[in-house]
């Protein structure tokens, strides 16, 4: 007997899976693109292009074809330094000639002329725009040392000269300057006159009392009476703010936390709508009445739950407090109507219809009914797994693009690099 079957695979595919492959097929032929321009422009060069003077050495990886004498084809993968350009005698002549204008401004920094310098004073090392290397020295350390630190603390007001010469270098050409400068103290104001004065007076005294065991300032100073006080060495304003930042923290985390157990008990109480209809489909079909099948679905869950063998659910939860109602005299009608205004979602509020009317008209197609009921609510609980299954698909997408960007960027990057 012979016969012909089909075989059919459906392979879901959500949109982030989609997203991957696209940017994965992208990012393959960006780099592809990338490559074979970089090739073509090796081979279409002279020669490997050096680095500027000062920007060190490359190094470029060649494919070298016709080395080997037996296989003419074969190309074998070579790394090439190539060493960065040097200046020619003239070239760097015309350098040295332009950088004693830039070597002042540089060296200037805040201060507005050599003939007033007060401020620190910007000693570079490098300057990489001309691949050239600098090295600094002074005619006084104590006063301007080799890292442009000055020092004019208590120098006279007519200030002092100082001679700074800069030695030039490109790596093999060398060449001198000198900048003639001077010095002059801080310009204070008058609090911090008053402070230095009162400095210098209290230093004098701690010379004349070395010898005791604790400095006594003096309580007065030129004539004038003087009070002393230890400076407030923390400020605590900020503990209102945290507190009040908190206060608002918690409530935001409160309302958060509610709402995402309003959302989940929603979630678990559709989930858990077809089981309860099945249940009380089964029941009634063996013989059980409406409340009869409602009490015995009640007491199963809370001797598993007595027994540690379920969980709480929502909905049982609610169906155990319809049925203590029930046994404590609440009429079938009402105990239906208030569980399904407790569930507050509209299966259940149906479900309790359903039930309301059988007890008020006594109807006798409630068994079909509640088939009918339980093929909706198993419709609706393919669907909200369905969603849950969408809503974890998306959670996950934002770390895959994440790890898409940083491999992209460890392609990427290296790979620029090598053609710059």
């Amino acid at each position: 007997m012979k016969g012909h079957y089909k075989f059919r695979w459906k392979l879901p595919v959500t949109k982030a899976q989609a997203v991957c492959v696209a940017a994965g097929f992208l990012l393959y032929a960006v780099m592809e693109i990338v490559s074979l321009w970089g090739r073509q422009n090796v081979l279409e060069r002279i020669g490997l292009k050096r680095a500027g003077p000062g920007q060190g050495e490359r190094i470029y990886e060649i494919l070298v074809k016709g080395l080997d004498q037996e296989q003419k084809d074969k190309k074998l993968l070579i790394d090439i330094p190539v060493r960065e350009r040097r200046y020619t005698k003239k070239e760097s002549e015309e350098l040295f000639d332009r950088l004693e204008t830039e070597l002042q401004t540089q060296m200037l920094s805040d201060n507005d002329s050599l003939n007033s310098i007060i401020q620190d004073l910007n000693f570079i090392n490098r300057l990489d725009s001309f691949g050239v290397s600098v090295r600094w020295e002074t005619s006084d350390p104590y006063l301007i040392d080799s890292f442009g630190t000055v020092y004019n603390e208590g120098l006279l007001e007519g200030g002092k000269e100082i001679l700074i010469t800069a030695a030039v270098s490109d790596g093999i050409h060398e060449h001198s300057y000198q900048f003639k400068g001077k010095v002059v103290p801080p310009e204070l104001t008058m609090e911090e006159k008053q402070k230095a004065a009162f400095k210098k007076w209290a230093n004098e005294i701690d010379t004349k009392q070395q010898t005791a065991d604790a400095l006594v300032l003096p309580e007065v100073f030129k004539g004038q009476p003087l009070e002393y006080f230890k400076p407030k060495e923390e400020s605590y304003g900020i503990l209102p703010v945290l507190g009040l930042a908190l206060a608002v923290l918690l409530q935001i985390r409160t309302q958060v936390e509610k709402q995402n157990r309003y959302r989940l008990r929603e979630q678990q109480l559709l989930l858990d709508y077809s089981e309860v209809v099945s249940k009380l489909v089964v029941y009634i079909g063996a013989g059980y009445t409406v409340r009869g099948a409602w009490e015995r679905i009640a007491a199963n869950y809370g001797e598993a739950m007595k027994n540690g063998k379920q969980s709480i659910r929502p909905a049982y939860e609610e169906m155990v407090k319809t049925a203590v109602q029930l046994r404590s005299g609440l009429p079938e009608g009402r105990a239906y109507n208030e569980f399904g205004r407790r569930c507050s979602l509209q299966p259940y509020i149906k479900l309790a219809a359903l039930l309301e009317q059988n007890q008020k008209n006594g109807g006798r197609q409630l068994r079909n009914a509640l088939d009918i009921e339980m093929g909706s609510a198993f419709e609706q609980r393919k669907h909200a797994a369905k969603k849950l299954g969408e809503e974890a698909g998306t959670k996950l997408l934002l770390p895959l693009l994440l790890m898409l960007l940083v491999v992209m960027i460890m392609i990427v990057v290296p790979a620029f690099l090598a053609f710059y």
